[in-house]
């Protein structure tokens, strides 16, 4: 996959972020879980011991709808790319609610690092992506150049200028000064 720039961030595109549902299974359960809001306790006590995760997808470059197999063989790029670079991923998948997208098929990659996600949400051309931390509801983030550092999306935010983060606020953010 060569380098996918994604497009700017439409406010509308980022509601449906927010109102998407995201499913993963967890300890024998499946857990459905949604942007800024606490998460189900199989999958709490699951980052608790594994620490920080990343939720990414390779499906939709730029939020631009392709042809099911074509998304399955990027999913599949996406997951040997994590494979080489030593990492672990468990298989997800978004649904919208409104039935406007088909489902996405996602990763939950613990262990990533929050730079790491970024660079591969920009590679396989993703406008945003999800952070997840124990104790904390998941966290939209938008893909970005910004020293591999993407923008943290602020909670119920859905457009430019309201909750795009500057690269200083980015910083501060990942040196715990938010």
């Amino acid at each position: 996959m060569g380098t996918e720039t994604p497009i700017g961030p439409d406010p509308a595109l980022l509601a449906a972020y927010r109102a998407a549902e995201y499913v993963i299974p967890v300890g024998g359960r499946v857990c459905r879980f949604r942007v800024d809001r606490p998460m189900p306790a199989p999958l709490a006590a699951w980052l608790d011991a594994a620490g920080s995760a990343g939720w990414l997808s390779a499906f939709n470059p730029g939020s631009r709808q392709l042809p099911i197999l074509e998304n399955l063989q990027r999913h599949q790029a996406l997951w040997h790319r994590l494979q080489a670079q030593g990492l672990t991923a468990s298989a997800g998948y978004a649904a919208d609610p409104a039935g406007t997208w088909p489902d996405e098929t996602s990763l939950l990659v613990p262990a990533i690092g929050l730079a790491r996600l970024n660079r591969l949400a920009l590679e396989f051309g993703q406008v945003a992506f999800l952070w997840l931390e124990p104790g904390e509801p998941a966290r939209l983030w938008l893909s970005g150049p910004s020293d591999g550092y993407p923008a943290p999306q602020a909670p119920g935010q859905d457009g430019p200028g309201t909750g795009v983060a500057t690269h200083r606020e980015s910083a501060a953010h990942r040196n715990g000064r938010s």
